[in-house]
């Protein structure tokens, strides 16, 4: 018989309370392992023009950089999730630190472009743990009535220490240099593991569950195969090496969903999916992070070539949508654990789409406080009303045995919104193959943030389908 986690009946434990000091002490952890993984990109985008003129190299080089940890950090997201719920979450997610802090020393002592894109690949398998086991363990510890309010406070932290990724990057570019930005964030990863080490309770793991390691190679292949074809298929996607890779994904995950059919323990359980809010809650989260990946990444260019704002103006101008979240998701989260979580994530998704749309209008001749900053707020607000009510909703449909799994597959749905983003949105707003600083760009703005508004009311439907009222109480399901 499995152990029962804590929180779950037949346990003994009711769960830790988020005001007591195990609870900030989760939170803690959690946030500074996550904004770790996150911070880790936006840093090195704002260092790249150091690296490529100190490395000698050019564009094509620095992609490979930068998306080396994109790919492992996707790949292994549902294998750690999965190793998680078999060692326990405490153990994974301190391995990953380890990992994510060795990579990092790679990385800033590189003396070469092959070497600095073997560290960042390396970080990118430390920082799958992170994420995966970071969640679970927010959303695993804390007893029911405060669960969601927690997964929201860890949200909006998140998103505000986050925040300071690419200010910081750019301030220890000038003032030390590009590999400083691998070394000065190491502090990050000693505190959450000084934290986790001494504060963080460990869920039990549970007993007699293997590794699908089948499962995980073939997870391994499909997902790298498809961010590999992804990523370089706006090139040429007729090109022999983006077909070679796009069958590969076909052909590996159709092994992959064999494999878990016919395994006795799979990493993956197929049976997670017929819970209708899992499936649901998923969908929804692709569809809105795409959206928020999408529309922060055309309005900060569009502040920038449209309305002539310097890079780090525009980058300030972000804050208040932080400062929103870092508020208002505890607040969500709150009012989804009274009221359920489908009438926030409805609404949040109405609101995005209101603020998309009104930042659509933004253009030259747009003057930030009455044309560009309202849209930002209530941007900012959908996206606090969303986050945490969907991730507990669509969490706390699965059992607390399989909440690394649940986890892992929720970051890498999130992953893979932003690498979708990057593919579809410049070819729906008519920019493929051209740059974002050229004249064209203004038009797809406003194409681009129109189709994220129209997005939005998608996400809202799927989302009144999917997710239980709060009056329609159903087990988790347990695989």
């Amino acid at each position: 018989m499995p152990t029962a986690a804590p929180g779950e009946p037949g346990s003994g434990v009711t769960g830790v309370r988020l005001r007591s000091p195990k609870g900030r002490a989760v939170i803690a952890a959690a946030v500074l392992g996550s904004a770790l993984a996150y911070m880790s990109d936006d840093m090195l985008n704002v260092a790249l023009p150091s690296v490529a003129g100190d490395l000698g190299v050019g564009v094509s080089e620095m992609q490979w950089v930068v998306n080396g940890y994109f790919v492992t950090m996707l790949s292994l997201l549902l294998t750690a999730g999965s190793f998680g719920d078999i060692r326990g979450h405490r153990r994974i997610f301190l391995t990953g630190l380890a990992v994510f802090a060795g990579g990092a020393v790679v990385a800033a002592t590189a003396p070469s472009v092959p070497l600095l894109v073997a560290g960042r690949a390396f970080q990118g398998v430390g920082a799958a743990p992170l994420l995966a086991s970071g969640l679970a363990l927010v959303n695993g510890s804390f007893r029911e009535g405060e669960r969601s309010q927690a997964v929201g406070l860890y949200m909006g932290l998140t998103a505000v220490v986050t925040a300071a990724g690419p200010a910081l990057g750019g301030l220890l570019v000038d003032l030390a240099s590009w590999r400083a930005i691998f070394v000065a964030p190491l502090v990050f990863p000693v505190a959450a593991a000084f934290v986790t080490y001494l504060a963080v309770p460990e869920a039990p793991p549970r007993p007699g569950r293997s590794v699908d390691a089948k499962g995980a190679f073939l997870a391994f292949l499909t997902i790298s195969a498809l961010s590999f074809a992804l990523i370089s298929g706006p090139a040429g996607w007729l090109r022999a090496e983006v077909l070679v890779a796009l069958a590969g994904a076909v052909v590996c995950g159709w092994a992959f969903l064999r494999s878990q059919r016919r395994a006795t323990q799979p990493m993956l359980p197929l049976a997670l999916f017929r819970n209708r809010t899992f499936s649901g809650g998923n969908a929804v989260t692709l569809v809105s992070y795409l959206v928020s990946a999408g529309s922060f990444l055309f309005l900060v260019v569009q502040l920038q070539t449209t309305l002539g704002y310097r890079p780090v103006i525009a980058g300030a101008a972000l804050l208040p949508l932080y400062l929103i979240m870092l508020v208002g998701s505890p607040q969500a989260g709150r009012l989804a654990d009274k009221i359920g979580a489908r009438a926030p994530i409805v609404a949040g998704n109405l609101i995005l789409a209101a603020g998309v749309w009104w930042l659509s209008f933004a253009g030259a001749g747009s003057v930030f406080v009455p044309d560009v900053l309202p849209g930002m707020i209530i941007l900012g607000i959908g996206l606090a009303t969303i986050g945490a009510p969907l991730t507990a909703a669509t969490l706390g449909a699965v059992d607390a045995h399989d909440q690394g799994i649940a986890s892992g597959v929720n970051n890498a749905v999130g992953q893979l919104a932003g690498l979708l983003m990057i593919v579809a949105l410049p070819a729906i707003a008519g920019l493929s193959g051209k740059t974002f600083d050229g004249p064209e760009f203004a038009d797809g703005y406003v194409v681009a943030m129109r189709a994220c508004a129209l997005l939005c009311l998608l996400a809202a439907g799927i989302a009144w389908a999917t997710i239980r009222p709060a009056n329609a109480s159903t087990d988790p399901i347990r695989v």
